[in-house]
């Protein structure tokens, strides 16, 4: 499948303006009448059109809604912690008439995820972490890291396909045989990365250590992890199913850090039989 036919399964973007913080959040959403939204959280290479394969799988089967990280899509950019992005994300939901909804996140996304499924328990149903781990813990007080910095000035000075391609090519594993489609599919996504999505996310990463908070969560978790991941380490991957001791834990092999794209027939299996 091509890319365009691809995107053609893409809801077409719309903004929420959150008066709370006086700034737009862009999202994605297909509703199905009285089926439980899917929400899907982006990782750090790409945005809610990462979740194409997704949307496509549950096409006419379940609400989907993808939503822009700060920075990313046409969401504002805002250096802040996940607790606060947390609760902008369920003030758009609320104001959706979202009550209820079960959450897939990616890295980025996963650490958001969890964000959410600690501080908002009641209204998540299922929480599904892929390639993700519990933060950096580094103190708030603390600037940027400096691979952050790097990025930042390599996206001032590359073209926006010389970032892309890069981004993705550090994303997978060099042994990883994959799809020149998808691979172009993934650097088109990540051509978009802003300077204010880099320090956006980047701050909130750092920031995050949910190591402690996760022991008691009583939702239902699938923690889902790729055998070729560079990205995730394996002590990170312990450390996360170590705070999830009630957690599911599935391996997609053969894929690096985008199994949602490299393999979505494998991931969106394991959504659909655990959702």
């Amino acid at each position: 499948m091509n890319n365009k036919k691809l995107i053609d399964f893409l809801p077409v973007s719309k903004l929420y303006f959150d008066k709370k913080l006086g700034l737009n959040v862009s999202y994605r959403y297909v509703e199905e009448n009285e089926k439980l939204p899917i929400l899907f959280l982006h990782g750090f290479n790409g945005n809610s059109k990462s979740w194409a394969h997704q949307f496509k799988y549950f096409k006419n089967k379940r609400s989907v809604i993808a939503i822009d990280f700060p920075g990313f899509g046409n969401s504002t950019a805002l250096d802040t912690d996940m607790k606060t992005i947390a609760d902008m994300f369920i003030r758009l939901l609320k104001k959706l008439n979202i009550s209820r909804f079960q959450i897939v996140g990616h890295s980025m996304g996963g650490m958001l995820a969890q964000v959410m499924a600690i501080n908002y328990e009641k209204l998540v149903n299922k929480l599904i972490l892929s390639c993700t781990h519990n933060g950096f813990a580094i103190s708030k007080e603390k600037p940027l890291g400096i691979d952050y910095v790097k990025r930042i000035e390599q996206r001032k000075k590359l073209t926006n396909q010389e970032f892309g391609k890069i981004r993705v090519s550090k994303m997978l594993s060099k042994s990883n045989i994959i799809n020149k489609e998808t691979f172009k599919f993934l650097t088109s996504i990540s051509e978009e990365i802003t300077v204010g999505a880099i320090s956006a996310g980047g701050m909130a990463m750092q920031t995050l250590d949910t190591s402690k908070n996760l022991q008691n969560l009583s939702t239902d978790c699938l923690i889902i992890t790729a055998s070729q991941d560079i990205i995730v380490s394996e002590q990170q991957k312990i450390a996360l199913r170590n705070s999830l001791p009630k957690a599911i834990t599935k391996e997609i092999l053969n894929v690096g850090h985008a199994p949602y794209c490299e393999d979505p027939e494998s991931f969106n299996i394991l959504l659909k039989d655990f959702l």
